[in-house]
């Protein structure tokens, strides 16, 4: 039997974690969403001492994080082995002033300004499957 596709979206915002359900829910996708609203709770569940077991298949990461900011977050997620293949979608509101910030050099990471009209919001569950399609690829 298959698992579902794991996406861990780190985002302190709920309005937007609601919308990220509902783009998943209307592309069709039946994943595993793991939810983390700050920079340092994501770093300790994806790079802690169980960080293997929890390895998604998709991370959406929000650059405007409380405790510790997007770029160390990307930063310490790109610095492990278990994680260095998943697909990132960084997003945030103020996406010109972070994106530099936020460069890695990683095909894998990828960054789209966090939409403000509801149906291109809706349009992020495309570009999840279309993440999580070429990851599953790549096994």
């Amino acid at each position: 039997m298959l698992r579902k596709s794991r996406v861990v979206v780190i985002d302190d915002n709920q309005g937007d974690l609601f919308l990220v359900k509902e783009a998943l829910r209307r592309e069709g996708l039946d994943c595993e969403i793991v939810s983390l609203r700050d920079g340092a709770q994501a770093i300790e569940f994806l790079c802690g001492a169980d960080g293997v077991a929890h390895c998604p298949d998709c991370i959406l990461l929000d650059f405007n994080l409380p405790k510790v900011r997007g770029d160390d977050v990307l930063k310490a997620i790109r610095e492990r082995p278990h994680l260095a293949e998943v697909p990132i979608l960084v997003w945030s509101s103020s996406l010109s002033s972070g994106a530099n910030l936020m460069k890695d050099g990683s095909s894998l990471t990828h960054f789209v300004e966090k939409p403000l009209e509801l149906h291109k919001f809706l349009a992020v569950g495309a570009k999840i499957r279309s993440l999580l399609e070429a990851s599953h690829k790549n096994e």
